[in-house]
């Protein structure tokens, strides 16, 4: 299953990357989402490629059918690799592992500039290889990835400037 998003930002790519880079940022960005235990275990940066790698535990409100998958807390690992070498846009690869759940999620964010400032395009995408329960599995997945994304854009808008720098 895939999800697509675009988030428009009042602001330069530059402004929004450090959001999304600086160890600081994105540790009070999740737990400003209700997320706990943020870590982050890798932040390496060489030459114009940045590896990240966030670990976090989120609370979710898992459907009577996926509670014994889910539970109601899940330990989540992120892996990013953004080229930074691009600039003014920005390309991120990433992979999520929610821990001990049977799906697979990768996807990409792009952050281009624009004429008011940037936007970032998100694409992702779910699988599980459960037979029966793996499409109400993915279909659950797929809307709290969405409700987390579409948080981290409002959260970030009261965060960034207005005017792009």
């Amino acid at each position: 299953m895939k999800l697509e998003l675009t988030h428009t930002y009042a602001c330069s790519t530059d402004e929004l990357l450090r959001y999304f880079s600086e160890p600081e940022l994105i540790e009070e960005k999740y737990e400003a989402l209700g997320c706990h235990k943020v870590r982050i275990p890798q932040h390496l940066k060489q030459d114009d490629v940045l590896t990240l790698a966030t670990k976090r535990e989120v609370a979710s409100n898992v459907p009577a059918v996926l509670k014994r998958l889910l539970g109601s807390q899940n330990l989540v690992k992120q892996e990013e690799q953004w080229q930074l070498g691009q600039g003014p846009a920005y390309r991120c690869s990433m992979s999520v592992e929610l821990v001990g759940v049977p799906i697979k999620i990768t996807g990409s964010m792009v952050f281009e500039p624009t004429d008011t400032g940037c936007v970032n395009r998100v694409e992702m995408q779910m699988k599980s290889a459960l037979p029966f329960i793996g499409n109400k599995l993915t279909r659950f997945v797929h809307d709290e990835i969405e409700r987390m994304a579409n948080a981290e854009w409002h959260y970030l808008q009261t965060q960034l400037t207005t005017e792009p720098a």
